[in-house]
């Protein structure tokens, strides 16, 4: 393990941010990278950034939240800016980047959106004359030490569009990144089945804002993350991140960060080791992640209260359970121990997906 992980109070954060913005450039430090996964509420926005290069993932919402973000840490130019796929999470926040820094190349899957975002997006990549370039399985670009490698999409359709989004692989020495924007399943099993490709990365950016859609067992044992990063939005309708895909994650020992709780998160390599910034903390008490009882195997199971080993093979015998007070047919819980158990937060019924 080469990983170095530390999360910083709100506090913290924001006196790095003063010491560090009294010049108008927040530089990187020689041989290091920074990859920020930029709280955008419901959507993804990623700025990679070593000393000299810069490179930006997304946008969120057609808002200046990204671009006040590039402005704080006195980012004036960036080397590519890649729109994964034209849904307006993901594109809507690159026109105002677009419009006021100077941009050296845009990467697309060229999938044709009919949305005004959309139209608007092209619109000033065409009148600004920037480089335009069409993503491609097995496309690289180099920035310094910094090798990006285009794993997906090989024929994106306009009829899914989560599906034509770009795949990511960033390496840098010995430390590697995923990012993976909504890719589901489908595309999943198209990168699998592609020969030649390592996915072994210390960092992944989870699929679709960890809807159950994505992030399938099959991936992950071949991505086999340290960190598992969901950009997601704070009381977001569509239940993003699904419980099933954390406690996926959760069962690897992968440990987990969410935009939503930790606000922006930094985690800065210098090519063997890593550590983790992020702008709020999280009580250790507090579950990230959450163990289906109708699912979940006796390894998973024994991490809630008062289910040991010879209870939890009960308990997947006595499968389905309709609620968790249900649990009290398993022998040797009952009522007070199916307090305990609904008190601690981990266990949930997983009869449906969303």
């Amino acid at each position: 393990m080469h990983k170095i992980i530390r999360i910083m109070t709100l506090m913290v954060f924001l006196l790095l941010c003063m010491l560090t913005l009294g010049a108008s450039v927040q530089s990187v430090q020689d041989g290091y990278v920074e990859v920020h996964f930029i709280d955008v509420g419901q959507g993804d926005a990623i700025l990679i950034r070593s000393t000299n290069h810069a490179v930006l993932i997304d946008g969120g919402n057609r808002n200046t939240t990204v671009l006040d973000y590039l402005s704080s840490l006195g980012v004036q130019k960036l080397d590519l800016v890649v729109g994964t796929h034209a849904h307006a999470d993901h594109i809507g926040g690159l026109i105002p980047v677009l419009e006021q820094l100077s941009v050296h190349e845009v990467m697309d899957p060229a999938v044709v959106h009919t949305s005004k975002t959309f139209e608007d997006y092209l619109t000033v990549i065409d009148r600004k004359n920037i480089r335009f370039t069409v993503a491609d399985t097995g496309l690289k670009r180099s920035y310094g030490d910094m090798l990006l490698h285009v794993l997906h999409p090989t024929q994106p359709a306009a009829t899914d569009l989560n599906n034509s989004s770009i795949v990511i692989h960033l390496i840098y020495h010995k430390i590697s990144f995923l990012f993976t924007g909504d890719a589901e399943q489908v595309s999943e099993r198209a990168i699998l089945e592609r020969s030649g490709q390592n996915l072994a990365s210390t960092i992944l950016k989870v699929g679709h804002h960890g809807s159950s859609t994505s992030t399938s067992s099959e991936f992950l044992s071949q991505v086999r993350p340290e960190v598992a990063i969901f950009s997601v939005g704070e009381g977001n309708t569509y239940g993003h991140p699904h419980d099933l895909v954390i406690a996926r994650l959760a069962a690897q020992h992968v440990d987990l960060y969410r935009t939503d709780m930790h606000g922006h998160i930094i985690i800065r390599t210098d090519g063997n080791t890593f550590m983790i910034e992020s702008q709020k903390a999280v009580e250790d008490t507090f579950p990230l992640y959450r163990i289906g009882i109708n699912s979940a195997d006796t390894s998973q199971l024994k991490n809630i209260v008062h289910i040991d080993d010879v209870r939890a093979r009960s308990l997947i015998s006595l499968r389905p359970f309709t609620s968790l007070e249900d649990l009290a047919r398993i022998p040797g819980i009952g009522p007070s121990r199916v307090r305990d158990i609904i008190q601690q937060g981990l266990a949930y019924v997983d009869t449906e997906e969303r």
